[in-house]
C-alpha cells in the first residue's frame, strides 16, 4: 500500500506578460515559459480555494519596504544565479474575481519578481 501525497490548494492566477516577454526566456523562471498560463498562490493565509496540479508552477507573495506586494517562485534560486527581481510580467485573477477581490482588497495586477541573474566572477 503506497501513501498517497497530500494535495496542495492555493489560489489560481493568470500569468500577464508583455510583447517582451512572450519569447521564451531561461532566465525568467516562471514567465519566461510561454507555454505556462497560470501559477498558484501559495502561504499562509492565502485562500485554499483550488487544487493545486502536480506539475503547476507556485508563488508566494512578499512585501517589499512594509508597502508593495509581489509575487516570487516558491522554489529556491539555482545556485550560481541571483534574483528574484522584475520580470515585467504580472499575476491577475484566474476563475473567481470575488476571492482576488476579498483577499487583496483590490483588483489591480501583482508584480511577479521571477528574473534571474547569473552571477558575474569578481
Amino acid at each position: 500500500m503506497t501513501a498517497e501525497k497530500p494535495v496542495l490548494y492555493g489560489m489560481r492566477a493568470q500569468i500577464l506578460r508583455s510583447s517582451i516577454n512572450l519569447r521564451p526566456n531561461p532566465a525568467n523562471v516562471i514567465s519566461g515559459d510561454p507555454a505556462v498560463e497560470d501559477a498558484y498562490i501559495v502561504g499562509d493565509g492565502v485562500p485554499r480555494t483550488h487544487p493545486v496540479p502536480p506539475d503547476a508552477p507556485l508563488v508566494v507573495l512578499a512585501e517589499i519596504a512594509g508597502v508593495f506586494r509581489v509575487a516570487r517562485p516558491a522554489s529556491k534560486r539555482r545556485p550560481g544565479w541571483y534574483g528574484y527581481m522584475a520580470s515585467g510580467a504580472y499575476i491577475v485573477h484566474r476563475g473567481s474575481f470575488d476571492e482576488w477581490l476579498a483577499y487583496f482588497g483590490h483588483e489591480l495586477p501583482i508584480p511577479l519578481h521571477d528574473k534571474v541573474e547569473r552571477r558575474q566572477p569578481r
